[in-house]
């Protein structure tokens, strides 16, 4: 067996840590009565393409037809194929067709899920659950949990949402607590923080780059406490933004004292906000706080491989770059591992359903075998020193900076 064929048995045999997800509940997602149609809409392919009306195979067909070089797509082709043993490469009715069946077969067993999950063998994944924050029913053996922070930067008043529709104030109608000012205000994020601790949450996490730009400057408390409590035709954008700066960094204060570390998306959200560089003044103002930095950035690659040399407390998870483009995944990877030798860098499918999962992770080895064999046809790193770096990445590191344990 050659060095590379070698290689590529180990990494494919290598027990994932999946860093990030958006899963659906296994009673969601069966109410869908899902098919195909659910699988694209659950792997991005719907992000590039419209999906026809459900069952409409002959449109569905031809849109795809259109986007075939699609990454999103074509991790998803790999994923049937590996899971349902179905060929939807020519993306044809007839294929798209038993692909449905098969899938609309396989969920009627309760435990697919965790079926398909073991098939790609990911040993646990963190889930981000926004539709429900607070989420107390999921399956506890596939999950641990991120604790979506957005909705506290939107607590001036009882009116605001972020862009999922959430709302403190409705949390903390759900846990008991009465927010009557700003001192309560406070009080209530510490103790769900205290409370999310006890329940086990790994981790905070920030979408804030679908909501605003990642610059959160300091705001003094007399400032925040002032734009708490006016109503929406009252405050201005900019009180608005003001308030949210002053809870980011109490977020951060109360990270550091519960010893969560914090991801954040960065790139392609509200685009012209999002470069993870807006973030530099947290790194420095928070050194004890653990910053995983989602989605290599993109476009912004280089520029995440650059704070990780910067700042020891900066992470790069991969998650969702390598079913954008396999392309800039492999070219940030090299990056990254010759800026940290393999440490402080992750991976996610960010997906919500497991096919979708199964499929990101299918390509993420696939980056990775491609790019440490280059490495050892390079005799830059041996055979040894390429495994360890790749286990590191797909599980080592996870595991130790999210404290997870079996």
């Amino acid at each position: 067996m050659s060095l590379i064929n070698k290689l590529e048995d180990e990494i494919k045999g290598i027990w994932t840590i999946d860093t990030h997800e958006h899963i659906y509940p296994f009673n969601t997602i069966i109410k869908k009565n899902p098919t195909i149609f659910e699988i694209l809409e659950g792997s991005y392919v719907s992000w590039i393409v419209p999906m026809p009306k459900k069952g409409d195979y002959e449109e569905l067909s031809r849109r795809l037809k259109r986007v075939r070089g699609s990454a999103f797509l074509k991790s998803c082709i790999k994923a049937i194929h590996d899971i349902y043993g179905v060929d939807i490469r020519d993306l044809s009715p007839y294929s798209l067709m038993l692909a449905s069946k098969k899938i609309n077969e396989a969920y009627k067993n309760k435990e697919w899920q965790r079926e398909v999950l073991r098939r790609a063998r990911i040993k646990k994944c963190i889930l981000d659950p926004y539709w429900n924050i607070w989420i107390e029913k999921y399956d506890k053996e596939l999950f641990v949990l991120a604790l979506r922070i957005n909705m506290f930067l939107f607590g001036y008043n009882t009116e605001a949402r972020d862009h999922n529709g959430n709302s403190p104030y409705d949390l903390a109608k759900k846990l008991g607590y009465a927010i009557n000012n700003f001192d309560d205000y406070l009080d209530f994020i510490d103790k769900v923080f205290q409370r999310a601790k006890e329940r086990g949450f790994v981790c905070l996490k920030s979408a804030l780059a679908y909501d605003r730009a990642l610059y959160f400057e300091e705001v003094s408390e007399e400032e925040a406490r002032r734009i708490f409590g006016k109503s929406e035709n009252e405050l201005s954008q900019k009180e608005k933004m003001k308030f949210g700066d002053f809870i980011m960094h109490y977020i951060l204060s109360k990270a550091e004292e519960y010893s969560f570390p914090i991801q954040i998306h960065t790139g392609l959200a509200i685009i012209e906000g999002s470069n993870p560089m807006n973030l530099v003044n947290l790194f420095r103002k928070y050194p004890d706080v653990k910053f995983i930095l989602f989605h290599g950035g993109y476009p912004w690659t280089s520029e995440i491989a650059a704070l990780l040399l910067s700042f020891p407390n900066v992470y790069a998870d991969l998650c969702w770059l390598p079913i954008i483009s396999p392309t800039v995944a492999s070219r940030l990877l090299r990056e990254l591992i010759e800026i940290t030798g393999g440490s402080r860098i992750m991976w996610g499918g960010d997906c919500w359903v497991v096919e979708g999962a199964y499929g990101a992770l299918l390509t993420m080895k696939q980056i990775l075998i491609k790019v440490l064999a280059e490495y050892i046809e390079e005799r830059f790193l041996t055979l040894s020193d390429v495994i360890s770096i790749a286990e590191s990445i797909l599980r080592l590191n996870a595991e130790e900076l999210f404290n997870l344990k079996y």
